[in-house]
């Protein structure tokens, strides 16, 4: 069995140069026995958001706590805890927090091998892309 406390993740900073700032880990990648599917947990504090960016695979975003607005495509609605997103492989996608307490989300993706676009640089890792490299020195993925 493999399990995880979301509230222990050793979580990693991100953010554009000039722009939002998120907190994310990917729990399970690389896990053995756990090819078939991959999670995202992330955080957005109020007034915070996750970008616009693509995954390679199909993903279902349960919002656990928080409220916010998510983008899917040209679709953008409102979410609550406990509401969920199915977002389409390539579709690109993204949330913000608009309430007044952090957003806690769990994604999960139709495939372990997932790579993330996005729009800009992704500091202080300093990549677009997630997946089809390790992560430099020092940045946890899972």
């Amino acid at each position: 069995m493999f399990s995880i406390q979301l509230d222990e993740l050793d979580l990693f900073d991100a953010w554009y140069e000039e722009g939002p700032r998120w907190r994310g880990q990917f729990p399970t990648m690389g896990q053995p026995g756990l090819e078939s599917l991959g999670t995202v947990y992330f955080e957005i504090e109020p007034g915070e958001e996750l970008p616009i960016h693509t995954d390679s695979k199909d993903e279902i975003v349960v919002l656990l706590s928080g409220s916010g607005e998510g983008t899917v495509g040209d679709e953008v609605a409102d979410l609550d805890a406990h509401g969920f997103v199915f977002i389409p492989a390539l579709v690109p996608h993204g949330f913000r927090n608009t309430g007044n307490e952090t957003v806690r989300a769990l994604g999960i993706f139709a495939g372990s091998d997932v790579v993330s676009k996005f729009g800009q640089v992704v500091q202080p890792i300093g990549v677009r892309v997630f997946g089809e490299e390790p992560l430099p020195s020092g940045q946890h993925a899972s």
